[in-house]
Protein backbone atom coordinates (compact mmCIF):
# COMPACT_ATOMS: atom_id res chain seq x y z
CA UNK A 1 0.00 0.00 0.00
CA UNK A 2 1.41 3.68 -0.85
CA UNK A 3 0.39 6.99 1.00
CA UNK A 4 0.55 10.26 -0.45
CA UNK A 5 0.98 13.45 1.06
CA UNK A 6 0.30 16.74 -1.13
CA UNK A 7 3.70 19.29 -1.41
CA UNK A 8 7.23 18.76 -1.83
CA UNK A 9 10.40 19.94 -4.72
CA UNK A 10 13.60 21.07 -7.48
CA UNK A 11 16.25 22.82 -9.00
CA UNK A 12 20.36 22.52 -9.70
CA UNK A 13 24.12 23.51 -8.47
CA UNK A 14 26.45 21.60 -5.47
CA UNK A 15 28.76 20.95 -2.75
CA UNK A 16 29.62 17.88 -0.99
CA UNK A 17 27.16 15.12 -1.13
CA UNK A 18 26.35 14.09 2.94
CA UNK A 19 24.81 10.90 4.15
CA UNK A 20 21.28 11.11 5.72
CA UNK A 21 20.43 11.41 8.75
CA UNK A 22 19.38 8.82 11.64
CA UNK A 23 16.10 9.29 11.09
CA UNK A 24 16.09 7.81 7.61
CA UNK A 25 15.30 4.08 7.68
CA UNK A 26 15.47 1.17 5.86
CA UNK A 27 11.69 1.10 4.14
CA UNK A 28 9.80 -2.42 4.89
CA UNK A 29 8.17 -3.91 2.36
CA UNK A 30 4.91 -2.77 1.44
CA UNK A 31 1.76 -4.40 3.20
CA UNK A 32 -1.49 -4.79 2.15
CA UNK A 33 -4.79 -2.93 3.24
CA UNK A 34 -5.29 -5.24 6.38
CA UNK A 35 -8.94 -3.62 6.56
CA UNK A 36 -11.24 -2.17 3.51
CA UNK A 37 -11.90 0.76 3.05
CA UNK A 38 -15.46 1.87 3.79
CA UNK A 39 -17.75 2.89 0.46
CA UNK A 40 -19.07 5.98 -0.84
CA UNK A 41 -22.17 6.82 0.98
CA UNK A 42 -25.48 5.64 -1.16
CA UNK A 43 -26.54 7.69 -4.23
CA UNK A 44 -22.44 7.83 -5.74
CA UNK A 45 -22.50 8.48 -9.34
CA UNK A 46 -20.30 5.72 -11.11
CA UNK A 47 -18.15 5.34 -14.61
CA UNK A 48 -16.13 2.89 -16.36
CA UNK A 49 -13.85 4.17 -18.71
CA UNK A 50 -11.01 2.40 -20.73
CA UNK A 51 -8.67 1.91 -17.83
CA UNK A 52 -10.69 2.70 -14.37
CA UNK A 53 -13.80 2.39 -13.17
CA UNK A 54 -14.70 5.56 -11.09
CA UNK A 55 -16.78 6.32 -8.00
CA UNK A 56 -17.53 10.06 -6.93
CA UNK A 57 -20.81 11.77 -5.64
CA UNK A 58 -20.63 14.51 -8.24
CA UNK A 59 -18.99 15.47 -11.34
CA UNK A 60 -18.16 11.92 -12.21
CA UNK A 61 -17.55 12.99 -15.96
CA UNK A 62 -14.63 15.73 -15.25
CA UNK A 63 -13.17 13.23 -12.97
CA UNK A 64 -13.38 10.47 -15.84
CA UNK A 65 -11.44 12.68 -18.59
CA UNK A 66 -9.07 14.05 -15.53
CA UNK A 67 -8.04 10.40 -15.02
CA UNK A 68 -7.53 8.93 -18.39
CA UNK A 69 -5.70 12.40 -19.07
CA UNK A 70 -2.99 11.58 -15.96
CA UNK A 71 -3.11 8.19 -16.95
CA UNK A 72 -1.97 8.95 -20.90
CA UNK A 73 0.42 11.09 -19.39
CA UNK A 74 2.08 8.85 -17.87
CA UNK A 75 1.94 6.30 -20.67
CA UNK A 76 3.53 8.97 -22.68
CA UNK A 77 6.50 9.98 -20.43
CA UNK A 78 7.37 6.22 -19.49
CA UNK A 79 7.52 5.15 -22.85
CA UNK A 80 5.16 2.44 -21.70
CA UNK A 81 2.83 2.71 -24.35
CA UNK A 82 2.38 -1.46 -25.08
CA UNK A 83 1.57 -2.42 -21.46
CA UNK A 84 -2.31 -3.33 -20.94
CA UNK A 85 -3.59 -3.11 -17.03
CA UNK A 86 -5.44 -6.50 -17.50
CA UNK A 87 -8.55 -4.87 -15.47
CA UNK A 88 -9.73 -1.48 -15.16
CA UNK A 89 -8.21 0.17 -11.77
CA UNK A 90 -10.73 1.29 -9.27
CA UNK A 91 -10.95 5.12 -8.05
CA UNK A 92 -13.00 6.16 -5.20
CA UNK A 93 -12.99 9.83 -4.72
CA UNK A 94 -14.58 10.40 -1.51
CA UNK A 95 -16.62 13.45 -0.58
CA UNK A 96 -13.34 15.59 1.52
CA UNK A 97 -10.73 15.03 3.26
CA UNK A 98 -13.12 13.97 6.62
CA UNK A 99 -14.95 11.43 4.74
CA UNK A 100 -11.98 9.94 3.50
CA UNK A 101 -9.89 9.57 6.24
CA UNK A 102 -13.08 8.74 8.37
CA UNK A 103 -13.57 5.93 6.21
CA UNK A 104 -10.34 4.96 4.57
CA UNK A 105 -8.71 5.15 8.72
CA UNK A 106 -5.62 6.63 7.02
CA UNK A 107 -3.41 9.00 9.04
CA UNK A 108 -4.56 12.76 9.08
CA UNK A 109 -1.14 13.68 6.91
CA UNK A 110 -2.22 11.10 4.16
CA UNK A 111 -3.71 12.82 1.08
CA UNK A 112 -5.25 9.44 -0.75
CA UNK A 113 -3.59 6.25 -1.04
CA UNK A 114 -3.20 3.69 -3.46
CA UNK A 115 -3.44 -0.54 -2.73
CA UNK A 116 -3.84 -3.44 -4.99
CA UNK A 117 -5.66 -2.14 -8.13
CA UNK A 118 -7.00 0.89 -6.30
CA UNK A 119 -7.22 3.96 -5.64
CA UNK A 120 -9.21 6.30 -2.40
CA UNK A 121 -8.75 9.97 -3.10
CA UNK A 122 -11.14 13.01 -1.83
CA UNK A 123 -12.17 16.16 -4.00
CA UNK A 124 -10.46 19.26 -3.14
CA UNK A 125 -7.37 21.38 -4.15
CA UNK A 126 -4.79 18.82 -3.82
CA UNK A 127 -6.98 15.86 -5.95
CA UNK A 128 -4.59 16.36 -9.64
CA UNK A 129 -1.46 16.05 -7.40
CA UNK A 130 -2.48 13.23 -5.12
CA UNK A 131 -4.54 11.55 -8.58
CA UNK A 132 -1.13 11.50 -10.39
CA UNK A 133 1.20 10.45 -8.04
CA UNK A 134 -0.87 7.78 -6.97
CA UNK A 135 -2.14 6.87 -10.63
CA UNK A 136 1.89 6.08 -11.26
CA UNK A 137 2.63 3.87 -8.36
CA UNK A 138 -0.28 1.66 -9.26
CA UNK A 139 0.73 1.30 -13.24
CA UNK A 140 4.64 1.28 -12.13
CA UNK A 141 3.60 -1.66 -8.91
CA UNK A 142 1.93 -3.54 -11.89
CA UNK A 143 4.44 -3.15 -14.60
CA UNK A 144 6.94 -4.21 -12.82
CA UNK A 145 5.40 -6.76 -10.85
CA UNK A 146 7.28 -5.90 -7.12
CA UNK A 147 3.97 -4.26 -5.60
CA UNK A 148 7.08 -1.56 -5.29
CA UNK A 149 8.07 -2.95 -2.50
CA UNK A 150 11.98 -4.19 -4.11
CA UNK A 151 14.03 -1.75 -1.93
CA UNK A 152 16.81 -0.85 -4.91
CA UNK A 153 13.86 0.48 -7.41
CA UNK A 154 11.95 2.38 -4.17
CA UNK A 155 13.50 6.05 -5.70
CA UNK A 156 12.28 5.04 -9.09
CA UNK A 157 8.91 4.48 -8.00
CA UNK A 158 8.71 7.48 -5.96
CA UNK A 159 11.15 9.73 -7.94
CA UNK A 160 8.88 8.94 -10.85
CA UNK A 161 5.09 8.99 -9.15
CA UNK A 162 6.42 12.65 -7.22
CA UNK A 163 7.55 13.70 -11.57
CA UNK A 164 4.16 12.83 -12.43
CA UNK A 165 2.69 14.93 -9.82
CA UNK A 166 4.63 18.05 -10.85
CA UNK A 167 3.32 17.29 -14.16
CA UNK A 168 -0.35 17.62 -12.51
CA UNK A 169 0.28 20.44 -10.14
CA UNK A 170 1.96 23.71 -10.79
CA UNK A 171 1.42 23.91 -6.81
CA UNK A 172 3.33 21.02 -6.08
CA UNK A 173 5.85 21.71 -8.91
CA UNK A 174 6.72 24.82 -7.34
CA UNK A 175 7.09 23.30 -3.69
CA UNK A 176 9.15 20.45 -4.64
CA UNK A 177 11.23 22.97 -6.01
CA UNK A 178 11.88 25.01 -3.25
CA UNK A 179 13.21 21.82 -1.15
CA UNK A 180 15.16 20.57 -3.67
CA UNK A 181 16.73 24.04 -3.70
CA UNK A 182 17.35 24.61 -0.13
CA UNK A 183 17.92 20.98 0.64
CA UNK A 184 19.43 18.98 -2.02
CA UNK A 185 21.77 21.61 -3.78
CA UNK A 186 23.50 22.34 -0.87
CA UNK A 187 23.57 18.63 0.74
CA UNK A 188 23.09 15.65 -2.07
CA UNK A 189 22.39 12.40 -0.68
CA UNK A 190 25.01 10.03 -1.76
CA UNK A 191 23.14 7.66 -4.38
CA UNK A 192 24.50 4.59 -1.99
CA UNK A 193 22.09 5.80 0.63
CA UNK A 194 19.14 7.04 -1.50
CA UNK A 195 18.51 3.66 -3.07
CA UNK A 196 18.54 1.41 0.26
CA UNK A 197 17.52 3.93 3.01
CA UNK A 198 14.33 5.31 2.70
CA UNK A 199 12.11 7.65 5.06
CA UNK A 200 9.70 5.61 6.98
CA UNK A 201 6.94 7.63 6.33
CA UNK A 202 5.25 10.47 4.35
CA UNK A 203 4.73 12.36 7.58
CA UNK A 204 8.24 13.40 8.47
CA UNK A 205 9.69 16.73 7.66
CA UNK A 206 12.87 15.03 6.94
CA UNK A 207 11.11 12.69 3.93
CA UNK A 208 10.59 15.38 1.77
CA UNK A 209 14.54 15.15 1.39
CA UNK A 210 14.85 11.62 -0.04
CA UNK A 211 11.59 12.44 -1.84
CA UNK A 212 13.26 15.35 -3.92
CA UNK A 213 16.43 14.14 -4.55
CA UNK A 214 14.33 11.05 -6.32
CA UNK A 215 12.47 13.43 -8.40
CA UNK A 216 15.46 15.19 -9.36
CA UNK A 217 17.28 11.70 -10.70
CA UNK A 218 14.32 10.54 -12.26
CA UNK A 219 13.71 14.23 -13.93
CA UNK A 220 17.32 13.82 -15.22
CA UNK A 221 16.98 10.54 -16.55
CA UNK A 222 13.73 11.34 -18.26
CA UNK A 223 15.20 14.65 -19.85
CA UNK A 224 18.74 13.22 -20.97
CA UNK A 225 17.39 9.80 -21.97
CA UNK A 226 13.74 10.53 -22.89
CA UNK A 227 11.05 8.06 -22.07
CA UNK A 228 12.33 5.35 -24.68
CA UNK A 229 15.04 4.61 -22.95
CA UNK A 230 13.69 5.06 -19.60
CA UNK A 231 11.16 2.11 -20.64
CA UNK A 232 14.00 0.12 -22.06
CA UNK A 233 15.77 1.06 -18.54
CA UNK A 234 12.40 -0.08 -16.44
CA UNK A 235 12.26 -3.26 -18.49
CA UNK A 236 15.60 -4.45 -18.00
CA UNK A 237 14.77 -4.48 -14.53
CA UNK A 238 12.02 -5.80 -14.38
CA UNK A 239 13.54 -9.13 -16.36
CA UNK A 240 16.18 -9.79 -13.78
CA UNK A 241 19.17 -6.94 -14.43
CA UNK A 242 20.47 -5.16 -11.53
CA UNK A 243 20.75 -1.61 -11.74
CA UNK A 244 24.33 -1.39 -12.73
CA UNK A 245 23.02 -3.59 -15.84
CA UNK A 246 20.06 -1.91 -16.99
CA UNK A 247 21.92 1.86 -16.91
CA UNK A 248 24.53 -0.12 -18.87
CA UNK A 249 22.02 -1.50 -21.15
CA UNK A 250 19.47 1.37 -21.76
CA UNK A 251 22.10 4.36 -21.26
CA UNK A 252 25.37 4.68 -23.54
CA UNK A 253 26.69 7.26 -21.38
CA UNK A 254 26.36 5.97 -17.87
CA UNK A 255 27.84 2.05 -17.38
CA UNK A 256 26.68 2.29 -13.97
CA UNK A 257 25.14 4.06 -11.39
CA UNK A 258 27.93 5.85 -9.71
CA UNK A 259 28.15 7.07 -13.86
CA UNK A 260 24.67 8.24 -13.50
CA UNK A 261 25.50 9.95 -10.35
CA UNK A 262 28.33 11.87 -11.46
CA UNK A 263 26.24 13.23 -14.21
CA UNK A 264 23.27 14.21 -12.75
CA UNK A 265 25.70 15.92 -9.58
CA UNK A 266 27.44 17.92 -12.36
CA UNK A 267 23.88 18.65 -14.39
CA UNK A 268 22.43 20.42 -10.80
CA UNK A 269 25.52 22.33 -10.21
CA UNK A 270 25.39 23.95 -13.68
Amino acid sequence: MRLCRFGFLMAACLSACVPLPEDYVLQPAQAAMTAPAEPLDPGYLEKETAHFRISAYSDIDAYAEDCEAFYSSIMRETGLYSFVPPQPYRISIYRDSQEYHSKTKMPEWSGGAAYGNALLLYSGPSFAATAAHEMTHLVFNEFMGLGGSDRNILWINEGLAVYMETKASQASESAYYRIFRDSILVNPIPFSQMIVLAPQNESARSSERWYAQAWSVVSFMLARGGSFNFSVFLGRIKAGDTLDQALSYAYKDWQNLSALENAWLLYIKR
